[in-house]
């Protein structure tokens, strides 16, 4: 055999069924890289139509469908299924996104004016802790809300509900995925501040898709375990997002597993032709 040549002849180890599952951190970083260049224009797109301000619960609606999507390794069409899921949840998300700029503008005033009537009177360090246990506390139910929109059939009260109370459920799941898209928010704008502008530009490239994928990923099991196995469960019925972990019977298997059950094969000697003269 050649240095470059592959021994056909010769049993590899097989891929077993049952076989150990990848890190949650590493599988991460495999779809994450994988997905690289389809989250790129997706997250320009993103940022594009965030601009006008009024589009932004849609376009986190259409946005959040393709991510939620990829992080859970199923297909998505970038444009086609951003664009169905931004006109499909327009009356949901509209209000979610106007409601939003809302809060956000008022947490940013109250950061700003409170600091400074706090140094008058004390009494008005209340209302700024508040702001910034409000601001969290909304932060961590915006992991849910988006994904449920676009995931249940749920009147919107209900999924500010939810959302605060998985909110709640999944404390320690959520308070690593805070910090985390706290470190990539604010990741680049330390290196814009400190570094160099040109960081910006990772808003609008890669950032905000960055950050969302961190979301879904860690996010979307949650609403499986507690909202979507549940709703099956009551009606005695089988997710079909999970049916595929279920072990097939004799019938529907399409083949049996023998990994490594297969004796190995033999390779025949290699014997020296004879000249004909």
């Amino acid at each position: 055999m050649g240095l470059f040549s592959i021994n056909y002849s010769k049993a590899g180890p097989g891929v077993p069924k049952n076989g150990p599952k990848k890190k949650p951190f590493f599988l991460f970083w495999e779809i994450f890289f994988r997905k690289f260049w389809k989250l790129v224009p997706l997250n320009i797109v993103y940022f594009l139509l965030c601009l006008p301000i009024i589009t932004i619960g849609p376009a986190t609606a259409g946005f959040t469908k393709v991510i939620r999507n990829f992080s859970q390794e199923k297909h998505a069409f970038v444009w086609s299924d951003f664009f169905e899921a931004f006109m499909k949840n327009l009356k949901q998300a509209f209000p979610v996104g106007i409601f939003d700029v809302l809060v956000t503008v008022s947490i940013v005033l109250g950061f700003q004016i409170y600091p400074s009537m706090a140094a008058q009177n004390s009494f008005y360090y209340v209302p700024y802790v508040l702001s910034i246990s409000i601001g969290i506390i909304l932060l961590i139910m915006h992991f849910y809300i988006y994904l449920m929109i676009v995931t249940v059939d749920l009147p919107l009260k209900n999924i500010f509900k939810n959302a605060f109370i998985l909110s709640c459920v999944a404390i320690k799941k959520n308070l690593i995925t805070l910090v985390c898209v706290v470190l990539v928010i604010g990741g680049v704008f330390a290196l814009s501040w400190y570094v160099s502008m040109f960081f910006l530009l990772l808003y609008p490239l890669i950032a905000l898709s960055l950050a969302q994928m961190i979301i879904c990923f860690n996010s979307y099991p949650v609403i499986q375990k507690y909202i979507i196995n549940p709703y099956y469960e009551e009606r005695g019925e089988q997710n079909p997002e999970t049916r595929y972990l279920q072990p097939l019977g004799e019938e529907e298997a399409v083949f049996t597993d023998k990994g490594g059950s297969e004796a190995p094969i033999k390779g025949q000697q290699n014997r020296k032709g004879k000249i004909i003269s």
